[in-house]
């Protein structure tokens, strides 16, 4: 591989437009020379491809950017990943601020020989105080709140961003090795991609699983991990990021302060957040895990189906929508390439 490997920068828009002239700015003033990057605005009638357009004109002349239908976020980067020229694919979002050494720093962590092992990668994200930012503090903007040091999984199969919410970061300064990169920000080698690319029906390659709207990082995390492709937490770079975070435990206990507090979301939010979790566990949960992973999940499954029971009976539907797509999500399990056994991925539980 070349010392300066080309990296594509792979960014899906829908609306937002308040947050581009920081984000799309920061983004391409990266001091790594090769890259290229790919955007796709999916707004319902292109409002973001021309904000771009007409109000961030210098930003316009440098990317490349499609509108198109809107194919949420497994199909809009699936089109982008099926374009890109690089080695490594940056799947990034619109609602962050980017340092200038952004793609450098990661590609020096990713390029070290002790590191040419790993599929994917994250980095340090924490919380961004858009208003202030707004208000032209763009340094005071920058949170001590933790967003996500990436995708961490339990023994009862609950996933989480790691240190959500949290402003002291010692505790996750020893973290290497992770689960996977949360989907907001996630570094993917694209010859790791290719390799669990799914082939579906119409001869169309999937990396994202264009089923899930929800937990789609989860899977593509899932996949590769059993490809034998670990996933690397890079902590030497920090990008900031305006979502609103959760703190959530990952015991079984906990599983009811999560469900109560997904309650309070819209009816598509979590009924698309509980399909990508059913499917997650059909594709990617394996008889080889050990016992107390068993139990543990059997567990979990029993208090999620029970809160549906009594409490969101709405939810029943994605049930329904696990059998009717029960022909390919069961394709889609057995062409998992599968060359790490269950013990390693088990030594990624909490």
């Amino acid at each position: 591989m070349p010392k300066n490997p080309k990296v594509t920068i792979g960014v899906i828009l829908f609306k937002g437009e308040k947050y581009l002239k920081h984000s799309l700015r920061s983004l391409i003033a990266q001091d790594y020379s090769n890259v290229e990057y790919l955007v796709r605005d999916q707004s319902p009638n292109g409002e973001a491809y021309e904000y771009v357009k007409n109000q961030l004109p210098d930003v316009f002349k440098k990317i490349k950017l499609e509108k198109g239908g809107n194919l949420w976020h497994s199909g809009g980067h699936n089109v982008l990943i099926n374009q890109m020229k690089g080695q490594y694919y940056f799947c990034c979002s619109n609602d962050m601020l980017y340092p200038s050494d952004f793609v450098s720093g990661c590609m020096k962590e990713l390029q070290n020989p002790e590191n040419r092992m790993f599929g994917s990668a994250t980095i340090k994200l924490m919380k961004w105080d858009f208003e202030k930012a707004e208000n032209g503090d763009i340094e005071g903007s920058k949170t001590k709140m933790i967003d996500s040091f990436g995708i961490g999984i339990a023994k009862n199969h609950h996933f989480f961003d790691i240190g959500s919410g949290d402003t002291d970061q010692t505790p996750y300064l020893t973290l290497r090795r992770i689960f996977g990169p949360s989907g907001a920000l996630a570094i993917y080698k694209k010859e790791a991609l290719d390799e669990i690319a799914y082939k579906n029906e119409d001869g169309k390659l999937e990396y994202f699983d264009e089923l899930l709207h929800y937990k789609n990082d989860v899977d593509l995390s899932y996949r590769l991990q059993w490809a034998g492709f670990p996933s690397l937490l890079i902590k030497s770079v920090t990008v900031y990021h305006d979502r609103q975070v959760g703190v959530f435990g990952h015991t079984n206990f906990n599983i009811i302060n999560r469900l109560i507090s997904n309650a309070a979301k819209s009816k598509w939010v979590r009924g698309n957040s509980f399909f990508g979790h059913l499917v997650v566990l059909k594709k990617n949960y394996y008889r080889g895990f050990s016992w107390e992973v068993k139990i543990k999940t059997l567990i979990s499954r029993m208090l999620r189906f029970l809160w549906v029971l009594f409490f969101d009976a709405n939810l029943f539907k994605q049930y329904k929508q696990m059998k009717k797509f029960s022909r390919e999500i069961n394709l889609k399990r057995k062409a998992i390439v599968r060359r790490a056994d269950a013990a390693k991925i088990e030594k990624l539980m909490n």
